[in-house]
C-alpha cells in the first residue's frame, strides 16, 4: 500500500498532462492559421476568376466591334453611335473619363452581345496611316483604336490597333 500511496503523490503525470495540453495549443493555432491561409487563396482565385471573365468580354467587344468594322465599307460614311470619326475627344488619355460620364459628345459605348450589361465598345477613327499612299486610285489604310471595356466587381478596359483599307 505505501507503494501505490507514493504513485499518486508524485507529479509525473502532471507533465504528460502539460504537454498534452501545450501540443493542443500548437495544433489550434496551426489550424487556424491554414483555415485563414484557405480562405485567402478562396478570395485569390475568386478575384482571379472575375477578373478573367472581365478580360475575355473585353475582348469578344472589341472582336464585335472589329467586325462590325470590318463588314461596313467605308464606316465614317454614316458612322455608327460607338464610332468616333476623330480623336480630339476620345484618346488613350481621356478614355477613362469619357466612358464613365452620362454625356457623350462624340460616340456613345455600345453594350456587347457578349454581356449586354456589363461589356461594351468604341472605336475611334484616327485617319489614314502615315506614310500611307494618297492616291486616290488606290485604297487607304485607315486606322482605327478599339476600346473594350468590362465592369463586373473590377473594371478592365482593352485597346486594340485595327486597320482597313477602303
Amino acid at each position: 500500500m505505501i507503494k501505490t500511496a507514493s504513485i499518486l503523490k508524485n507529479e509525473h503525470g502532471a507533465v504528460m498532462i502539460l504537454i498534452t495540453v501545450m501540443l493542443l495549443v500548437l495544433l489550434t493555432v496551426i489550424s487556424i492559421a491554414a483555415s485563414r491561409t484557405a480562405n485567402i487563396e478562396i478570395k485569390i482565385s475568386s478575384n482571379e476568376y472575375f477578373y478573367q471573365r472581365c478580360f475575355y468580354n473585353a475582348e469578344g467587344a472589341i472582336m464585335e466591334s472589329i467586325d462590325s468594322l470590318e463588314a461596313s465599307g467605308d464606316p465614317t460614311i454614316a458612322p455608327e453611335d460607338w464610332l468616333a470619326v476623330t480623336d480630339s475627344i476620345i484618346n488613350d488619355d481621356s478614355i477613362f473619363t469619357y466612358w464613365q460620364s452620362d454625356v457623350y459628345s462624340d460616340a456613345q459605348p455600345q453594350g456587347a452581345a457578349v454581356d449586354t450589361t456589363g461589356s461594351g465598345f468604341m472605336a475611334v477613327h484616327h485617319g489614314i496611316l502615315a506614310g500611307d499612299t494618297l492616291d486616290l486610285s488606290k485604297p487607304s489604310k485607315h486606322t482605327f483604336s478599339v476600346y473594350g471595356q468590362c465592369e463586373n466587381r473590377g473594371l478592365v478596359l482593352l485597346k486594340m490597333g485595327y486597320t482597313k483599307a477602303y
